[in-house]
C-alpha cells in the first residue's frame, strides 16, 4: 500500500539524509604526512584522494571534480605555489578551495604569495586533527551544496527553457487562433461587433457588419456607429446611443436578449435587423467590453410579410382552404373551412383531416395520394361532415409541389347545387307526369261524360227494381266522384294567363279531397273553420300548390294519428274594410324542434331523413311572398302534447308581381 505523505515525511525525519561524497584531493610527497590526513579526514565520509606530486595533482585535477586541494607548500619539481598558480590559470580551478600544510615557519611575505596564488587558509604542523577535519568539511560542504545549487540551476533552466517553449508553441497557436477567428468574423455573413474598454472607447467589427449599416469596410466602428446618417429604430422608436445592444450591455452588465432593428442605409429599401449583446468580464468581474451579433431578416421579413398578405388573401375566400402534411395532419384552415365545417382554427389545427371531416371517396381515399403521387393535382367530389354532424358533398381539389409532403386543399360546398340539380330533374318528371294526368284526365273526361249519361238515364228507367235502382244510384255518385276528381287533374295542369276571382274555401276542399285518403289511413281527423269563404283574386294552381304542401306536411308530422284544423277568416283593416285572408293549417304531430326553426324555409333543408327535396316550405313562402302576404309557423310543447300551426296571410287586394 502507497504511503501516505504525512508518513513519508515521518520516516524522512528518523532516517538520516545520505550525503553525496565530494572528492578532497590531497598533496604531499611524503607518503607517511598522506596517510595521517587520510587518517583524520576519514571521519568526514568523504572520497579521499591522495597525490605525491603536482604533476600527479595536476592530472587527477584534469579527469575529476575536487572539493578542496590540500597540498604541502614544500615540494619536488612543483612546489604548492607553483601548482596553485596553474590552478587558478585554469578555468575550472579558478575557485577550486586550496589549504596549505607547511612544516617550516612561513613568514608574512609567503603566506600573501599564498593567498596571492589562490590559497584560502594556512595550516602549520603539527596538525589539529579537530582544526583540518573543520575546515576541510566546510569547504567540502560548501562544495557539495554549490553542487546541488548548480544541479537545481540546471534544472530550473530546463524548466525555464521548457516552459519558454510550451509558451511560444501556446503563443503561436494563440496568434494562429487569432488569425483564423479575424477570418471567419470577415467571411461571416453574420454581423459582429466588439466593444473594447468599459466605456465602448472602440467597438471593431466585420465586414458583414459594415455592410449591414451601410459604412466602408473599417474595423473601428466606435465614431461610425454614433454618426450614422440615418436613425437606428427598435419598435418605431429612435434608439438612442447608448441604448444600441453593445452599449447597452456594457452601460448594464446584463445581456440584451434578442432586439429588432430597422434602418435604412443610404436611402436604400428598410432593413430588419436581429441583435443581441452579452458583456465581457475581466478576472476581477468587472465589464471590461461586450460582443454583439447581428442578423439581417429584410427577406425573411419580406417573405413574412408576402405570406402574411397571401394568408389574408386566403382567409377573406368563401371556399375552405387547409394546408395539411402527407398524413393528413391539418397545420392551416381558414376562415372559410370555419365558417363550412364549423370547426375553429385552434380545433382543427393538429387534427386528421380525414378523420375529422370523415370523409369519404367512391374510390378510396388512396386514389387522391395515387393521383397526387403522379401528377401533383386531384380533383373531384368528396362527402364529409359538419361539426354538428350534417353531410355535404364539396368540390375538391388538391395540390402538392413535386418533391414536398405539403397538400393544398381547396373545398367548395355543392350540397345545395347537387340538391337543387336533384330537385330541378324531379320537377322535370313531376312536370312530365303532371302533362301526362291532364292528358290523361282529358282522355279520360269524354267517355266518363258518355258513361255519367248513361247511369243517369239507367237510374231513370223504370224496369229496375228498387235494389237496382239503388245500385246504379251508388255507381252514378262514384262516377260523379271520378268526374270532380278528374277536373281538379285538369285545374292543376291548365294554369290562367291571369288572376281570376276565387274562394279560398274552395281550394282548400278540393285539396282535402285529394288528401282523404292518406289522411284515413293515416286516421286522422279534419276539423273545418271557415269563418269566411276567403275571396281573393289570384291563381288558383299556386295557392292550392301551397296548401298542398302545408297539408301534406301535416299529415307526415301524424304517422301515429292525430287531428288537423284548417281555419278560413278575414282580417280587417283600416277604416273598418277587409284587409285580406287568413288561413291556418293546425296539426298535432311531433312538431318542429327549436334547432330546425330558423332553417326551415331555407331551400333544400327538410327534416324527413329519407324523402323530400326540402323545397316545399322555400316555394310556398315565394309564391305567398309573391301575393304581399307572408308565411309563417309556430310550435307549442306542453305536458299536454304538442302543436304545430302555419299561418298563411293574403292581402285583399295586393300590388300582384305576375
Amino acid at each position: 500500500m502507497q504511503k501516505s505523505l504525512y508518513d513519508q515525511r515521518e520516516a524522512a525525519v528518523q532516517q538520516p539524509e545520505l550525503k553525496e561524497q565530494v572528492t578532497i584531493l590531497m598533496v604531499d610527497d611524503q607518503p607517511s604526512k598522506l596517510m595521517s590526513y587520510e587518517v583524520i579526514l576519514h571521519e568526514l565520509g568523504e572520497r579521499l584522494v591522495k597525490a605525491t606530486s603536482g604533476r600527479e595533482a595536476l592530472e587527477y585535477l584534469l579527469k575529476s571534480d575536487v572539493a578542496v586541494v590540500l597540498m604541502d607548500v614544500s615540494m619536488p619539481e612543483i612546489d604548492g605555489f607553483e601548482l596553485a598558480d596553474i590552478m587558478r590559470q585554469h578555468p575550472r580551478f579558478q575557485k577550486t578551495p586550496i589549504i596549505f600544510v607547511s612544516a617550516v615557519h612561513l613568514t608574512d611575505v609567503d603566506r600573501i604569495r599564498g593567498y596571492q596564488s589562490g590559497a584560502v587558509d594556512y595550516i602549520s604542523v603539527p596538525v589539529v586533527p579537530d582544526v583540518l577535519r573543520a575546515k576541510v568539511s566546510v569547504f567540502a560542504e560548501l562544495h557539495r551544496k554549490t553542487r546541488e545549487l548548480q544541479i537545481l540551476n540546471r534544472d530550473l533552466e530546463s524548466r525555464v527553457a521548457q516552459r519558454g517553449e510550451e509558451m511560444r508553441l501556446l503563443n503561436q497557436q494563440l496568434q494562429q487562433r487569432v488569425a483564423e477567428l479575424e477570418s471567419i468574423m470577415q467571411v461571416l455573413p453574420v454581423g459582429v461587433a466588439v466593444a473594447h474598454g468599459a466605456n465602448c472607447e472602440m467597438i471593431t467589427g466585420n465586414a458583414a457588419l459594415s455592410e449591414m449599416l451601410g459604412l466602408e469596410q473599417s474595423d473601428k466602428l466606435s465614431g461610425s456607429v454614433l454618426d450614422l446618417p440615418y436613425d437606428l429604430l427598435q419598435a418605431g422608436r429612435i434608439l438612442m446611443p447608448e441604448q444600441m445592444p453593445v452599449q447597452q450591455a456594457v452601460r448594464t452588465g446584463q445581456a440584451t436578449g434578442t432586439m429588432e432593428l430597422e434602418i435604412t442605409p443610404n436611402g436604400d429599401a428598410r432593413r430588419h435587423l436581429l441583435a443581441s449583446a452579452s458583456p465581457l468580464f475581466d478576472e476581477s468581474g468587472d465589464v471590461r467590453g461586450a460582443v454583439g451579433v447581428f442578423f439581417d431578416v429584410s427577406e425573411r421579413k419580406r417573405m413574412d410579410d408576402a405570406l402574411r398578405e397571401r394568408a389574408e388573401l386566403l382567409e377573406l375566400a368563401s371556399e375552405a382552404i387547409m394546408v395539411r402534411d402527407a398524413s393528413g395532419t391539418i397545420h392551416f384552415w381558414n376562415a372559410g373551412a370555419e365558417a363550412l365545417y364549423g370547426w375553429s382554427r385552434e380545433e382543427a389545427i393538429g387534427q386528421n383531416a380525414h378523420r375529422l371531416l370523415s370523409t369519404a371517396l367512391p374510390g378510396g381515399i388512396e386514389e387522391i395520394y395515387n393521383a397526387l403521387r403522379a401528377s401533383g393535382r386531384w380533383e373531384g367530389n368528396l362527402k364529409q361532415k359538419r361539426k354538428d354532424g350534417y353531410e355535404l358533398v364539396v368540390a375538391s381539389r388538391h395540390a402538392v409541389q413535386m418533391g414536398s409532403s405539403t397538400v393544398l386543399e381547396i373545398n367548395r360546398d355543392i350540397t345545395a347545387q347537387l340538391l337543387a340539380e336533384e330537385a330541378l330533374r324531379r320537377n322535370e318528371r313531376l312536370a312530365a307526369m303532371g302533362k301526362l294526368a291532364g292528358i290523361v284526365a282529358h282522355e279520360i273526361n269524354n267517355p266518363l261524360a258518355a258513361i255519367t249519361n248513361a247511369f243517369y238515364l239507367l237510374c231513370q228507367h223504370p224496369s229496375l227494381d228498387s235494389d237496382a235502382r239503388h245500385l246504379a244510384q251508388l255507381a252514378d255518385q262514384e262516377l260523379a266522384r271520378i268526374s270532380h276528381i278528374t277536373k281538379q287533374t285538369l285545374s292543376f295542369y291548365r294554369e290562367t294567363q291571369k288572376a281570376v276571382p276565387l274562394l279560398i274555401s274552395d281550394l282548400l276542399d278540393d285539396v282535402l279531397e285529394l288528401q282523404q285518403r292518406p289522411m284515413q289511413d293515416a286516421k286522422i281527423t279534419i276539423e273545418k273553420r271557415y269563418i269566411a269563404k276567403g275571396a281573393i283574386e289570384g291563381f288558383p294552381s299556386e295557392l292550392k300548390q301551397v296548401f298542398m304542401n302545408l297539408i301534406g306536411n301535416a299529415i307526415q308530422a301524424m304517422p301515429e294519428g292525430g287531428r288537423m284544423r284548417v281555419s278560413v277568416k278575414e282580417v280587417s283593416g283600416r277604416n273598418g274594410g277587409t284587409a285580406g285572408v287568413r288561413i291556418f293549417v293546425t296539426d298535432s304531430g311531433s312538431g318542429v324542434a327549436p334547432e330546425h326553426a330558423k332553417r326551415l324555409f331555407e331551400p333544400f333543408f327538410s327534416t324527413k331523413p329519407t324523402k323530400g327535396t326540402g323545397l316545399g316550405l322555400w316555394i310556398s313562402r315565394g309564391i305567398v311572398q309573391k301575393y304581399d302576404g307572408f308565411l309563417r309557423f309556430r310550435s307549442v310543447f306542453g305536458s299536454w302534447g304538442t302543436a304545430t300551426s302555419f299561418q298563411v296571410s293574403i292581402p285583399r287586394h295586393p300590388t300582384m308581381k305576375w
